[in-house]
C-alpha cells in the first residue's frame, strides 16, 4: 500500500493536509488495512491542526501594578521573552499605580477570552475582586512578586518578602551590635511586598531590643524621587545623623544616596540598604554607596510562573507556585546577583 500526503502552508496558518491512500491490491479496491491506515492518518492530521489552532488562540494576561518602576519593567520584559519562546500570545496590562484601573483591565480581559492570568496586584485587597472573578470563571490565575487576599488560595511565585525583610534587619544588627538610629523608607501602603518586608524588618529590629531605634519612618511609595525628597527634608531635621537608612526597595535607596551626595556625605558614612538587586543598585554596592540589597531572582520567578501557567492551560497540569528566600547581595558575593551582567564594570 502507498500513502500520499499533500500538505499546504499559509503564513501563520496550517491548512489540513489532504491524504490519499492507494491500494496495492490488483483491482485498487481498498482493503481493511487500507481503511484503518487512512483513518489513522486523518486522525493524526486533525490532531495536528487542532494543536496549531490552540497555540494560535492561546492568550495569557500579564497584569503589572506600575511600569513606572524599573523592577516591574524588568519582569514585564522577561515575561514577553518567555511568552515568545513558549509560543503564546502575551497581553501586558499596566495598572499605572491605580487599583481601580488594574481591576477594570482584568475584568475586560476575562470578557475578551483570555485563558490564563499572571497578576502582580497593586493592592493586596483592592485587586482581590478581579482575582475572584477570574477564579469564578474557572480560569487559571497566579500572583507574581505580590500576593492578593482573595476568596480562594492563589498560587504565588516570588521571593519571600517577610524573610527578606528579616534578613535585612539582621544585617543591620550585625553591622551595629551596640545599636543604631535608623531612618526607614517604606513602600506603597497596601502592597503585599511592602506589608511583608516592613513587618520582617520591624520584627528583626524588635528582637534586637530598644537599642535599635527607628527615628523617622516615611513612605516613599517605591519611587526614587520620593526617597530623595524624604532624605533631603528629614535628615537635617533630626537631632543627630542616623547611622542607617533602611529602604524597602532599591529605587528609594538610590534616591536617598543622591540626597546624601548632595549633602556632602561620603560613601559608607551612613549605611544604606536596598531591596530588589536592580542593576544600578548593584553598581552602588560595588562602589560602596549601598551596603546591601536583596536579590529576589525575578527572572526565575517570571519564567517559572509562565511555564506552570502555560502547562496548565495546555495540559491541565497542576500549578504549585514557588516560594523561596531572597539572597542578600554585598560586595563579597556581588557576582551571584541574577542581573550582575547588566550592572556595568
Amino acid at each position: 500500500m502507498m500513502v500520499n500526503v499533500r500538505c499546504t502552508w499559509r503564513i501563520k496558518r496550517w491548512n489540513p493536509c489532504v491524504a490519499s491512500v492507494r491500494s496495492s491490491s490488483k483491482h485498487n479496491h481498498p482493503t481493511q488495512r487500507d481503511i484503518i491506515m487512512k483513518k489513522l492518518i486523518l486522525a493524526a492530521l486533525i490532531a495536528m491542526t487542532a494543536g496549531a489552532a490552540m497555540a494560535e488562540n492561546e492568550q495569557i494576561v500579564f497584569s503589572t501594578p506600575n511600569l513606572a518602576m524599573p523592577f516591574e519593567v524588568h519582569m514585564q520584559r522577561t515575561a514577553v521573552k518567555a511568552a515568545k519562546e513558549m509560543g503564546v500570545k502575551l497581553q501586558v496590562l499596566d495598572g499605572q499605580g491605580s487599583s481601580p484601573k488594574q481591576v477594570a483591565d482584568l475584568e475586560n480581559a476575562i470578557t475578551r477570552g483570555a485563558q490564563g492570568f499572571i497578576v502582580s496586584p497593586n493592592d493586596v485587597n483592592a485587586v482581590s475582586s478581579a482575582v475572584d472573578e477570574i477564579q469564578d470563571a474557572n480560569l487559571p490565575v497566579v500572583t507574581l512578586d505580590r500576593s492578593v487576599d482573595s476568596q480562594k488560595k492563589v498560587p504565588h511565585f516570588g521571593a519571600n518578602n517577610y524573610k527578606g525583610g528579616q534578613a535585612i534587619g539582621d544585617f543591620v544588627k550585625s553591622k551595629f551590635p551596640n545599636g543604631a538610629d535608623i531612618l526607614l523608607l517604606t513602600g506603597q501602603p497596601g502592597s503585599s511586598s511592602n506589608i511583608e518586608r516592613t513587618k520582617g524588618i520591624r520584627d528583626s529590629l524588635k528582637a534586637g531590643g530598644d537599642k535599635y531605634k527607628i527615628v523617622a519612618d516615611q513612605t516613599g511609595n517605591w519611587m526614587r524621587s520620593e526617597g530623595m525628597r524624604i532624605v533631603e527634608s528629614v535628615l537635617p531635621s533630626l537631632p543627630k545623623r542616623p547611622q542607617v537608612i533602611l529602604s524597602a526597595n532599591d529605587d528609594m535607596a538610590l534616591g536617598a544616596i543622591e540626597a546624601l551626595q548632595g549633602q556632602g556625605v561620603k560613601p559608607g558614612e551612613i549605611l544604606v540598604t536596598g531591596f530588589d538587586a536592580v542593576p544600578e543598585a548593584l553598581a552602588r554596592v560595588r562602589d560602596g554607596w549601598l551596603a546591601v540589597t536583596a536579590d529576589q531572582r525575578p527572572g526565575f520567578a517570571v519564567q517559572t510562573a509562565m511555564s506552570q501557567l502555560v502547562a496548565n492551560v495546555r495540559e491541565k497540569k497542576a500549578i504549585t507556585g514557588a516560594d523561596y528566600p531572597p539572597t542578600l547581595i554585598t560586595k563579597e558575593n556581588l557576582q551571584q546577583a541574577e542581573r550582575i551582567s547588566e550592572a556595568g564594570n
